[in-house]
């Protein structure tokens, strides 16, 4: 059995929790008392996206994806993604708007926490148990 099992489990539960929150805010059942806190839904692009790049990395065991020579991290790459989709949907949903700042917030945990991602050790253990 391989010690990246946790990264799976924690990226699964991870992703159910931040689905969670998307649909709350489509859903527009957020709680409004977080909009007292500054920059609150910068921080929260930073923080939510960066640990799904953070675990989904791990959880694929710091898969590459090569692009023209050159080596992306898979998993951070398939989140900055949906990010992306995230943004678009967002521009034609009537009460919710795409923002530049909320991308380049997601950008930005995106990297920061792949680096902190790449790390981090995955230890693997043998097949057999004593």
């Amino acid at each position: 059995m391989k010690s990246h099992r946790f990264w799976i489990i924690a990226f699964w539960f991870y992703l159910g929790i931040l689905l969670a929150i998307s649909i709350s805010a489509y859903l527009r059942v957020i709680p409004t008392e977080i909009a007292r806190f500054p920059y609150y839904d910068t921080v929260l692009h930073f923080v939510l996206l960066g640990i799904a790049a953070y675990l989904s990395h791990l959880a694929l065991n710091k898969r590459q994806l090569h692009i023209l020579g050159t080596a992306l991290p898979l998993a951070p790459f398939i989140v900055f993604l949906f990010c992306i989709l995230d943004e678009i949907i967002q521009k034609f949903t009537p009460h919710r708007s795409a923002d530049i700042v909320d991308l380049i917030a997601d950008v930005c945990g995106i990297i920061v926490f792949t680096y902190l991602a790449e790390r981090t050790s995955i230890r693997k253990t043998s097949q057999f148990h004593n």
